[in-house]
């Protein structure tokens, strides 16, 4: 997408921007000192004795009490890494295990949804039309965003609505609990920790509440949905009040979206994406490679969907290209703002999503081409089964986890092009029976 100073990357030159906070290797200064917010010191919860591991064989214990346990360990490791015992307990010791959590981190997902359904409803019209409400009503709050951060607005906006509906869906979990719960057992034990002395960090400086920790049960919080090691390095207190509300304040939310999105580079007069046609025999193992200037992909034969030809300062730029939808899908070229965007969420999906609202938020549309909606995602198990046979038919995808990634299409590719088919690394049932069968 382009931001509003430029209007088409096919016919306007680019402008050159004084340094903004993306630029600065210091980090942006706060807008003033944020107070400490007083810890009362209350009489403390204690934990239930229980008889120390080292003596007691924890299988012996109720989940309960081996809770209990990870607490008063978590608490005497905060201890030694110089975090106040009071202030650590009364955190800590009101936590409960969050069964929800802890059955949602176990859970893979059967199906993944298609990408164009990701996209359609991304840029659903309910979204669209809040979209352009909260655009008007926070038009003060953007100007100043977009004047202090140089990330446009209708990116932002993109962001608040498909992370909570623009502040509608933030979740309602405890997030000591459901940290906690992470930390104390299953796969996500070191994020979950992490996630928690960052929350102590938070607390401790005095940036947020104990009673403002709320969010989703997987630990993000704030309408923005900022987990809280985000939340420590970026948050903003944009209104300068001393506390950094993403819960309740649009321009603190808002501001710290902008504030991340510029630390990583964001590029305000440059593109996100945009969509291209291919030649005739195009060779798809240029697709998820690297980097090419629209020079060198323009000698390859990809050209703009309109038919029209790129400025001369376009064709300098630098982008790779996707095709998420195999070679019968849209072919787009993805610029340094995408993979700003995928800073925020690793998915192709989601940079995606943002894109296609924000530019419908200015009323652009950023795909024409049809998507092929005939074909049949790959489940969990088929994704592993194929795996599977790639490797047994010597096309090494390495481990067989259900994930498709760079080696999985690698190795598709590899297998399409012995059939004599497009090698778009793309896989869908009707494709998945021919390997399989095999």
């Amino acid at each position: 997408m382009w931001p509003r100073i430029i209007t088409s990357l096919l016919t306007v030159s680019l402008i050159a921007l004084p340094a903004c906070a993306s630029t600065s290797e210091n980090p942006v200064p706060a807008l003033r000192t944020s107070q400490t917010t007083p810890v009362q010191t209350s009489t403390a919860q204690t934990i239930p004795a229980v008889t120390p591991a080292s003596t007691t064989s924890t299988a012996n214990l109720s989940r309960g009490e081996r809770f209990n346990l990870w607490k008063s360990d978590f608490i005497t490791r905060a201890e030694q890494k110089g975090y106040d015992r009071d202030l650590v307990s009364r955190l800590i010791l009101p936590a409960k295990v969050n069964e929800r959590a802890i059955d949602r981190n176990k859970k893979q997902p059967e199906f993944t949804k298609p990408i164009w359904s990701y996209v359609d409803g991304a840029a659903s019209a309910d979204r669209l039309n809040r979209g352009r409400a909260k655009l008007l009503e926070q038009s003060d709050i953007f100007d100043q965003i977009e004047a202090r951060y140089q990330v446009p607005r209708h990116i932002l906006t993109s962001i608040w609505g498909l992370e909570t509906a623009y502040g509608r869906i933030m979740g309602s979990h405890d997030i000591i609990s459901a940290l906690a719960s992470f930390a104390f057992e299953g796969r996500r034990q070191e994020f979950g920790e992490q996630q928690l002395f960052a929350v102590l960090d938070m607390v401790k400086r005095g940036e947020v509440r104990p009673d403002q920790l709320t969010g989703s049960w997987a630990g993000a919080m704030g309408m923005t949905q900022f987990i809280p090691t985000t939340f420590r390095d970026y948050a903003v207190d944009f209104n300068g009040d001393g506390n950094k509300d993403l819960w309740e304040n649009e321009g603190d939310a808002l501001g710290s979206a902008a504030h991340y999105l510029s630390r990583h580079g964001w590029r305000y007069r440059e593109p996100v994406m945009t969509e291209v046609t291919v030649q005739t025999g195009f060779d798809y193992s240029h697709v998820e490679g690297g980097k090419k200037s629209i020079r060198d992909w323009e000698a390859l034969g990809v050209k703009p969907i309109s038919g029209q030809n790129w400025s001369e300062a376009a064709r300098s730029l630098e982008a790779k290209m996707i095709a998420p939808g195999g070679h019968r899908g849209p072919k787009l070229l993805t610029f340094k703002n995408f993979d700003v965007i995928k800073k925020y969420n690793n998915s192709t999906s989601y940079a995606m999503g943002i894109t296609v609202l924000g530019e419908a938020l200015r009323g652009r549309s950023s795909i024409s081409t049809p998507w092929p909606r005939s074909d049949k995602p790959l489940s969990f198990e088929n994704k592993k089964a194929m795996q599977s046979k790639l490797n047994a038919l010597g096309y090494n995808v390495g481990g067989v986890d259900g994930q498709i990634g760079p080696n999985s299409r690698k190795a598709i590719r590899a297998w399409q092009k012995s059939q004599g088919l497009p090698a778009d690394g793309y896989m869908e049932q009707r494709l998945y029976r021919r390997l399989i069968a095999q």
